[in-house]
Order: structure tokens, then C-alpha cells, then sequence
């Protein structure tokens, strides 16, 4: 078991970019238990209704929910909705978790979702949303990123180690997709007009 400088984890980022898995192998790593927002989510019915693509999540009835879940223990907590109802205060360190749109955009065909739903959530992930708000809400200085588009599940956790004993830190702002996407020509197919 590893020893780690952190003890409250959390992990978010778009869909597809290696959250569950990532948690899985630190809670082997460290034995740290993982609280997945996504099943408090739906299994204490922090839900406010559902659209096509899914649920909409009450987010106030889940912090009130997550705030008890962690406690005081050691933990790992993920879900793309952490920066919305994880205060900074329950938080050592956080990652971030990144995509190339164009990798995340084939991973997500892979998993079936929805033509709008992939554009959707390329989309944000090409404007960084899920890193800006993690920004706003935990400080640069709790922030550690990770690029998956290239790397295999082993060398994420290597990362990951890395940073809980303290031997690296990433802050991400040079990742720019929305560059990328421009030069590629692709701005007007992932936020077509009739999306938004």
C-alpha cells in the first residue's frame, strides 16, 4: 500500500476520460474508499427530473448528501458534477482529468451515447468547462491535470502516484483545444447552431 501527502481525492472531468477507472486503481494503491457522486446521485434520488439524455441532479440535496458521505475518512470522490457540490475545504487535492476532443469524441460513439450528447460533452470539454470551474471553486494550487488521450490506464495511475508523493504537478493551462478544433475546421460541426 501506498503512502500518499493527500487523503481527501477527488477526480472529475468529462465523461469518458477515466475517472472510475483512475479511482479504482488509487483506492488499490492507497485502500482509500471511492464515493462516486453518480450513484449518490441516483441512489438517495438527488434527482430534480430527467430529459432524454438522463437525469438532472438536485445539487444542493446532493452537497447536503456528499458532505455526509466523506466525513472524515480518507476517500477518493469522483464525478463531473464534483466542482458543484464538493467544497474546497473537503478537498486536498484535485484532479482533473482531459481529453483530446477528437479521442474523447470516438470513445463516447464507443459507449453509444447520443448524436447531441457527444457533441455536448466534446464540446465542453473543448471549451474546458469542467476545468474552469474546478479552477473557480478549488484554487490552481489544489489542481493537478491529466492528459488521457494518449496514455494507458497504468500510465495514468503513475501520474497520479506521482503527485500524491509530492514528485510533480501539472496545472494544464496550456491544453487549448478550442485551437485545435479551429485549425481542424471543426467549430461549426461540435456547437452547430441548432445544439444551443
Amino acid at each position: 500500500m501506498q503512502r500518499s501527502r493527500y487523503e481527501r481525492i477527488g477526480i472529475t472531468g468529462s465523461p469518458a476520460t477515466g475517472k472510475k477507472t483512475l479511482a479504482k486503481s488509487l483506492s488499490r494503491e492507497t485502500a482509500f474508499r471511492v464515493v462516486n457522486i453518480n450513484y449518490l446521485c441516483i441512489s438517495r434520488g438527488a434527482i430534480v427530473g430527467r430529459d432524454r439524455y438522463g437525469i438532472i441532479a438536485d445539487t444542493l440535496k446532493l452537497k447536503r448528501i456528499v458532505s455526509k458521505e466523506i466525513g472524515e475518512d480518507k476517500f477518493i470522490i469522483i464525478g463531473h458534477l464534483l466542482p458543484y457540490v464538493v467544497s474546497k475545504k473537503d478537498l486536498d487535492i484535485v484532479f482533473i482529468l482531459r481529453c483530446n476532443p477528437y479521442v474523447l469524441e470516438a470513445r463516447l460513439r464507443e459507449r453509444r451515447y447520443a448524436e447531441k450528447k457527444v457533441l455536448m460533452n466534446v464540446g465542453a470539454e473543448v471549451l474546458g468547462t469542467t476545468y474552469t470551474d474546478a479552477v473557480k471553486r478549488y484554487g490552481i494550487d489544489k489542481i493537478h491535470v491529466i492528459d488521457t488521450s494518449t496514455k494507458t490506464p497504468d500510465d495514468v495511475t503513475k501520474e497520479a502516484l506521482s503527485i500524491l508523493n509530492g514528485n510533480s504537478k501539472y496545472d494544464g493551462l496550456d491544453i487549448d483545444w478550442l485551437e485545435l478544433v479551429r485549425k481542424k475546421g471543426d467549430l461549426r460541426r461540435i456547437f452547430p447552431d441548432s445544439y444551443y
